[in-house]
């Protein structure tokens, strides 16, 4: 029978993940992301560490050399997703017309600029971050486990980077209209906004394992698993009642447990397994992974 995720072959891709990339985890939230900006040479040893300040990405564009600080501008908007270029596109609120507003969702998303198994992260994920922080500024921000940088941003009208030191936004995947959501960090404050697609800023990835503990396919289908972490009971609720398979991997791919979802609540028991980390996987198509911490 297949999967549309085995639980070995995903357990390989974690490993590759680990290998390549060096990761923190917060222990508030439970994610984890690359413990640096893409593009930086080194974590951050200060807000104002040039070091670790990164590229500067449009939002939903591929890493084409756009994001380099130096990249030369052009005033050229492109047609495409992939413009065959590496110039940053000025003069517009957006790099692409017509916009686009599916390419930089999850590990698969058309255009995702981040490492393999990594991605870029929802405004609900970099709003949990934030609120883990000890205050919501620049701070905050660089003491934080993600030790985030303040490293400016690119105008989309000039391709001038300004604010270097004194404010920064960070990219998510999400779009309110037809502007995205950037997490803001200034020298007083922290927060949610939006931001013009044709801006330069920062991107920080996060692994593409999912512990939000609500996962959602393209068919309107829901699936909310909690408490996680769990001491030993682990619940699942649903919007429908089709009967969907699961399974749960050891990060080594070894399966501890299986069974099927009958009805729109189910209850798992994990009191049995040794703390640890664990994945759980549906057959149903388009669901992700989702990452579950035993204590």
């Amino acid at each position: 029978m297949k999967f549309y995720f085995f639980g070995i072959a995903f357990a390989i891709s974690s490993t590759l993940i680990n290998a390549q990339t060096l990761t923190v985890t917060n222990p508030i939230t439970g994610e984890t992301w690359m413990d640096r900006n893409l593009g930086a040479n080194q974590v951050a040893n200060s807000s104002t560490d040039t070091e670790a300040y990164g590229h500067l990405f449009q939002w939903g564009r591929l890493a084409d050399g756009h994001e380099l600080r130096t990249s030369n501008t052009t005033t050229i908007v492109a047609s495409t997703s992939a413009p065959g270029h590496g110039d940053f596109i000025i003069g517009a609120d957006d790099w692409l017309s017509p916009s686009i507003d599916e390419l930089w969702q999850g590990t698969n998303g058309t255009n995702n600029p981040c490492p393999y198994g990594f991605r870029i992260p929802t405004e609900d994920e970099w709003e949990a971050e934030r609120l883990s922080w000890s205050s919501s500024d620049a701070s905050g921000a660089f003491t934080s486990v993600l030790k985030l940088p303040i490293p400016g941003a690119r105008s989309r009208m000039t391709g001038i980077i300004g604010n270097v030191g004194t404010f920064s936004g960070y990219r998510s995947s999400d779009l309110n209209g037809a502007e995205s959501r950037n997490l803001g960090i200034s020298m007083t404050q922290a927060f949610m906004g939006n931001r013009a697609r044709g801006d330069g800023n920062c991107v920080r990835c996060i692994s593409g394992e999912n512990q939000s503990g609500l996962i959602k396919n393209t068919r309107d289908q829901e699936i909310a698993v909690y408490p996680n972490p769990t001491n030993d009971q682990l619940w699942v609720s649903r919007n429908s009642n089709d009967i969907i398979r699961y399974e749960i991997f050891k990060p080594n791919g070894i399966l501890v447990e299986s069974g099927h979802l009958q009805s729109s609540q189910h209850r798992i028991d994990l009191s049995r397994y040794p703390a640890g980390l664990y994945y759980m996987a549906f057959k149903e198509k388009n669901f992700r992974p989702l990452k579950i911490i035993k204590k």
